[in-house]
């Protein structure tokens, strides 16, 4: 017998701000200093926020072209068309699931739009051993001004940062 794998639909981002990174997941916000893994919470990778995820799936926050895609599918790195280096990186300890439980639907060199589907997540599976939380990471933070809007809750797609080049 023959199955068709569900195709997850991109979302529709309307009128795209090159200097708006918007939201990967719908979820909580969480500041990047509460993250329960040092090298996010006390900003070594670069400043950014984490989500609490709500969704299965995990949309590019940004127009431009992926960089990288770890071999455990936990992480996909972006470079946004404005020049900032974003990483999404889901889950804390997510490495040890060796790729169980993410769908990644992008390869290293790839270009996508915000929106765009990047992986689909097991949340039921991963959650079972591990946190789900969901870093975004601005790397070349130093380049960048970034402010948040006042929320405590994001949808996928909303804006969740602003940058401004220094």
């Amino acid at each position: 017998m023959f199955f068709l794998k569900k195709r997850e639909k991109n979302l529709e981002i309307k009128n795209q701000d090159r200097n708006c990174i918007y939201a990967p997941v719908s979820g909580k916000i969480i500041p990047l200093e509460q993250v329960n893994d040092v090298v996010f919470s006390q900003k070594m990778l670069g400043d950014g926020a984490a989500i609490e995820p709500m969704d299965n799936v995990l949309y590019s926050p940004v127009k431009g072209k992926v960089k990288v895609v770890f071999p455990t599918g936990h992480v996909v790195g972006i470079e946004g068309d404005n020049g900032a280096d974003i990483v999404l990186h889901v889950g804390i300890d997510t490495v040890e699931l060796k790729g169980k439980g993410f769908e990644v639907q992008v390869r290293q060199g790839d270009m996508v739009d915000a929106g765009d589907v990047l992986m689909k997540i097991d949340l039921p599976m991963i959650r079972k051993k591990y946190a789900a939380t969901t870093m975004v990471v601005v790397e070349n933070t130093k380049d960048f001004q970034i402010t948040y809007p006042e929320r405590y809750e994001v949808k996928a797609g909303e804006e969740l940062m602003k940058l401004v080049r220094k």
